[in-house]
């Protein structure tokens, strides 16, 4: 059975998800990761949003229209919204899973959260649970993201989905955040520690170094060794989503739609030699 492979809509950058919904079929693969984005906060791709906590039933129906115009079916939704240690964050994020729902997604991306001190780690750990509770209502596991927090490595991962062990919370494993964000992490060895838990995954290949945003087209930088990681993921029968996530280099000028949607089909092409399509 062949993997499930989807694009994370950022990889578009400005131009969003109607320019991924719409160009995608063209790099050779019909599945997306959709951002459902906060309400009224700017954007740090600068795309304008298809969807927010305060989207409608309207809202969603376009959304609907514009996958079946074009052939395109969701494979998840990223609803990253902000620290589920603010109980504002878990009522916004519990109306993203709404959203999602309503997509007909069973799998969300979003934050782990952070604590200062870890006498907070006990009110953060509620309110996960409220958050898996909720996703579970709506037949939803919820994965934490590689990002700053409780979940930024392998050791922290761990912690957490050993300390919830609730059913509807699970890892998205990033294979470029790992590096970005620990000076000292390998990326195989990471996913080795958590794979029991992974669910999802952000593709995205870097120089694999601390603090360097470079993310662009799959295989162009080569520190992560994407065959080896199919090989662990395959090995624990993880089918996917294998998402990738092309988010740029810093400091390079701002892209156009095409070169845009040409570093998605090398990715789709570098992905193929990989043997993550049949």
């Amino acid at each position: 059975m062949a993997a499930l492979v989807s694009c994370l809509t950022n990889s578009y950058g400005r131009f969003g998800p109607v320019a991924a919904i719409e160009h995608i079929r063209d790099a050779g693969i019909d599945h997306l990761e959709l951002n459902i984005k906060n309400h009224g906060v700017p954007s740090f791709f600068k795309e304008t949003p298809l969807l927010t906590e305060a989207s409608t039933a309207e809202d969603i129906a376009h959304v609907k229209d514009l996958l079946k115009q074009h052939h395109v079916k969701l494979s998840s939704c990223n609803i990253t919204t902000g620290n589920p240690l603010d109980p504002e964050i878990v009522t916004k994020t519990k109306r993203k899973l709404d959203l999602a729902h309503q997509l007909g997604v069973r799998l969300v991306v979003g934050g782990a959260g952070e604590i200062e001190q870890e006498s907070d780690r006990d009110t953060l750990y509620q309110h996960l649970r409220e958050i898996g509770d909720y996703a579970g209502e709506q037949g939803i596991t919820y994965c934490f993201e590689t990002h700053p927090g409780i979940c930024v490595n392998a050791a922290g991962m761990l912690r957490t989905m050993q300390d919830l062990d609730h059913p509807n919370l699970r890892l998205n494993f990033d294979t470029g955040n790992i590096n970005y964000y620990n000076e000292h992490a390998n990326v195989l060895e990471s996913l080795h520690e958590v794979i029991t838990w992974v669910k999802h995954v952000h593709l995205k290949d870097s120089y694999c170094k601390f603090k360097d945003w470079n993310f662009a087209a799959l295989g162009e930088a080569g520190g992560v060794d994407f065959l080896k990681i199919r090989y662990i993921l395959e090995d624990h029968n993880f089918e996917g989503p294998y998402s990738l996530e092309i988010e740029g280099i810093e400091g390079e000028p701002e892209l156009t739609l095409e070169e845009h949607h040409n570093r998605v089909k090398q990715s789709v092409v570098y992905l193929r030699e990989c043997g993550f399509f049949e």
